[in-house]
C-alpha cells in the first residue's frame, strides 16, 4: 500500500475501525483488489505499529471540542475553587461510580436422556454500587465505598470519607452532574472538600482533564500501589428499601454484568 491508501489504512488503524483481522482484509481487498491470507494482514495490521486493544468506552454524546475547551480552562476553575494562597495542601481527586450486578443463572442439573428438563424462571435484579475516587499526581491514594444503593445521602457519606482521609487538607472533587451527586454549595458537604463539576458534555475526560494541571505527569497504571492496601468503608443501609432496578440506559455509570 502505498500513498493515499496507506494513509486512509492508518487512519482507519488509529481510530480502532478494525474489530478483527478479517475487516482489515476486506477492506484492503475492496482498495487495492489484493487478496492477502488473514496472517499476511496480521503482519500488514503490525507493520505501522497496529495491536490488538480493549478500546475505552467514551459516552456517545461526549463533545471533543468541549472537553478539550475544560482542559484548557480547568487551571483557571481550581484557582477560582481554592481562591488565591491556599495556605493548605490542596489534594485533587476524581470521582465516579460504577454499578454491577449479576442476572439469574441456571446450571446444569441432571435428568433422563430424551426428556426435556425444565426450570422456574423469573427475571430479578439487584445492583451493588462501588464508588472510587482517584487522586491526581500527588500521593495517588485512593477512596473506594461499597454500598447497595445510590443516593445523595450515601454520596454524603462518601465525599465525608474523602475529606477524612487527610483532615488538614483541602479537598477538592472533580464530578459530573448525576442527580445523585452533591451540588456545590449543598450543607452537606465537608467544610475541607470543594467539588468542581464537569460540563455536561464533557463525558470520560477527568483524568486527562486533571493530568493537564499536574506539574509532573505520571502513569496512574505504574504509580498507583495494589488494591489491597485501599480503605473501604462498610456498606450503610439502603435509604429506603431495596434498591429499584434500572435499565442500562439510566443516568447511573457503569452497566450490570451479564
Amino acid at each position: 500500500m502505498r500513498g493515499a491508501v496507506r494513509t486512509e489504512f492508518v487512519r482507519r488503524l488509529e481510530a480502532g475501525q478494525f474489530r478483527q483481522a478479517r475487516d482489515a482484509q476486506a477492506w484492503i481487498k475492496k482498495r487495492t483488489r489484493r487478496s492477502l491470507s488473514e496472517s499476511g494482514v496480521r503482519k500488514v495490521l503490525r507493520r505501522p505499529g497496529g495491536k490488538l486493544k480493549v478500546p475505552r468506552k467514551s459516552h456517545a454524546k461526549k463533545d471533543p471540542a468541549k472537553a478539550a475547551q475544560f482542559q484548557a480552562a480547568l487551571p483557571a476553575k481550581l484557582s477560582a475553587v481554592v481562591g488565591p494562597g491556599p495556605t493548605t495542601l490542596v489534594r485533587l481527586w476524581v470521582l465516579d461510580e460504577h454499578r454491577y450486578g449479576l442476572l439469574p443463572v441456571i446450571g446444569p442439573v441432571w435428568g433422563r436422556r430424551g426428556v426435556r428438563v425444565h426450570a422456574p424462571y423469573a427475571t430479578k435484579y439487584q445492583w451493588v454500587y462501588l464508588h472510587e475516587a482517584l487522586e491526581v499526581d500527588g500521593a495517588h491514594a485512593r477512596e473506594l465505598l461499597f454500598t447497595p444503593a445510590i443516593d445523595r445521602d450515601i454520596h454524603a457519606l462518601f465525599l465525608q470519607q474523602i475529606a477524612d482521609s487527610d483532615p488538614t487538607a483541602l479537598h477538592v472533587v472533580i464530578q459530573d452532574q448525576a442527580g445523585f451527586h452533591l451540588p456545590p454549595g449543598d450543607a452537606r458537604l465537608p467544610a475541607n472538600l470543594r467539588l468542581l463539576p464537569l460540563p455536561p458534555t464533557v463525558r470520560n475526560s477527568t483524568r486527562s482533564s486533571a493530568s493537564a494541571v499536574c506539574s509532573k505527569p505520571r502513569s496512574a497504571t505504574a504509580s498507583i500501589p495494589p488494591c489491597a492496601s485501599s480503605r473501604t468503608t462498610s456498606p450503610p443501609p439502603p435509604s429506603a428499601g431495596p434498591p429499584r432496578p434500572r435499565s442500562p440506559a439510566s443516568s447511573t455509570p457503569g452497566s450490570p454484568i451479564r
